[in-house]
């Protein structure tokens, strides 16, 4: 499936709402993908349930609408396959930005990625768990990831799929495309 796309959380909800303004350019670059595949992980899609569940505001119309537009995408889970790409890099990340307990140098004070911090700034990384999740199905799947996910989060996931990729621990290299940014 190399010539397929994993649309992220963003993305998706940018063609959901192909006439909201600054969602142009999403809608014609999904437009020119002809007959190549575009997929939804999961994790995106029960982001965005979530989001429509915690938000009281959200009219059921609009809920109908967006899992409409969604029923017409294929959804692809967290499998098996995508194991050993989430374990690689998230061990990446810990390996650079973790901060070892001292009687346990093998474990972090950090649990989860949301708790990591710069080493240099003491600013949090901005790491999302979910975002770990659909890199991982990208990766696993060698799908192109189409985010506008510019957070520090995205890149220090990004800069630790090339560290693995370079390493030569996974075959793969995560691709990333912005239909959001007029100009890519």
């Amino acid at each position: 499936m190399s010539d397929a796309y994993l649309l992220d959380t963003n993305t998706i909800c940018a063609l959901a709402d192909a006439d909201r303004a600054g969602n142009a350019a999403a809608v014609q670059r999904f437009q020119r993908t002809g007959n190549q595949a575009v997929l939804l992980p999961s994790p995106a899609v029960g982001e965005i349930e979530f989001g429509m569940w915690k938000a009281p505001d959200v009219r059921p119309d609009k809920r109908k609408e967006l899992r409409d537009f969604i029923a017409r995408f294929v959804q692809l889970p967290f499998d098996e396959h995508c194991v050993l790409p989430y374990a690689l890099v998230r061990a990446e990340i810990w390996r650079t930005h973790g901060t070892p307990k001292r009687d346990k140098p093998h474990t972090h004070k950090e649990r989860r990625p949301e708790d990591l911090i710069d080493k240099v700034t003491g600013a949090q990384l901005g790491i999302d768990e979910p975002d770990l999740y659909v890199a991982s199905i990208a990766l696993a799947q060698n799908l192109v990831l189409v985010t506008d996910d510019r957070n520090e989060g995205m890149v220090r996931i990004r800069e630790a799929a090339e560290t693995v990729h370079q390493r030569g621990e996974f075959l793969n290299r995560l691709r990333v495309e912005n239909w959001l940014d007029p100009i890519s």
